[in-house]
């Protein structure tokens, strides 16, 4: 009788460090995943700073869409081709605040994004947004397939 209980601790000890050896790569797995979907958000930004198309390219989605703050949607080309019409040179361009939520080969991206800088004319802006990214991850790489973007309006001042 005592081997029986001796022998049904050791199963369920055994048990339970395999559980917990389990969960530690499921964390470990999800922070990657983590790292990788906040390098995507910080090259989508860059993309802004330095106009640079390709790197769009390679972060939307060919089935892209995106729904602005006035409710108007956009697709990858044409969010592409904003972006090399834009003539605004940006000082700076920081996601912050995210939010990540792993969905196996899916993700969501909650975050805000402050920038500045000025247009051609000499006109300087200061500009806030609230988002959320809907990425798929293919071939080893994420993709954004959705995404919804509104203003902050600034605050007030009296």
């Amino acid at each position: 009788m005592k081997n029986l209980v001796f022998i049904g601790l050791l199963i369920l000890s055994a048990s339970s460090l395999v559980s917990g050896q389990m969960s530690g790569k499921q964390t470990a797995r999800n922070l990657k995943a983590e790292r990788e979907l906040k390098k995507v958000e910080e090259d989508w930004a860059n993309a802004y700073l330095r106009h640079d198309a390709a790197a769009l390219e390679r972060i939307l989605a060919d089935e892209f869409i995106s729904v602005s703050s006035n409710g108007k949607s956009h697709n990858k080309r044409q969010d592409i081709e904003e972006l090399k019409a834009d003539s605004a040179v940006y000082d700076y361009s920081t996601p912050y605040d995210l939010e990540i939520r792993i969905y196996g080969d899916g993700a969501v991206v909650i975050g805000r994004t402050k920038e500045r800088g000025h247009y051609d004319s000499g006109r300087q802006f200061v500009n806030e947004y609230r988002w959320t990214d809907i990425f798929v991850k293919r071939q080893g790489r994420w993709q954004c397939v959705a995404a919804q973007v509104a203003s902050i309006p600034p605050p007030r001042t009296n």
